[in-house]
């Protein structure tokens, strides 16, 4: 994700109920928990994965969608959704920050 990047609405969204279905699911929530919703999102309709993405101006062949999760909700852009990590050393992703 380039630094300027501003996360499309769909996108945001589609982590907040990624969240939400995983919370219901887990006590502990993954950013690749999230990316396994986004997915069926951009499955459902014609073109999804381009239109989920089409903010993304990146120039790179391959893209860590899970990481670009990770970086959204970093920076703020994800209202109410922040990172921590367990004892473990896991990366997990906690509400309320």
């Amino acid at each position: 994700m380039l630094k300027d990047a501003q996360p499309s609405e769909r996108f945001l969204g589609a982590i907040l109920r990624g969240y939400d279905a995983e919370k219901a699911k887990s006590e502990q929530v993954t950013c690749s928990g999230i990316w396994d919703h986004v997915v069926i999102e951009c499955m459902r309709q014609h073109d999804g994965f381009l239109l989920m993405f089409e903010w993304d101006k990146s120039k790179a062949k391959s893209k860590n969608r899970i990481r670009t999760i990770a970086e959204c909700i970093e920076r703020g852009f994800v209202p109410g959704l922040g990172l921590a990590k367990t004892a473990s050393g896991r990366e997990i992703v906690v509400a309320g920050r």
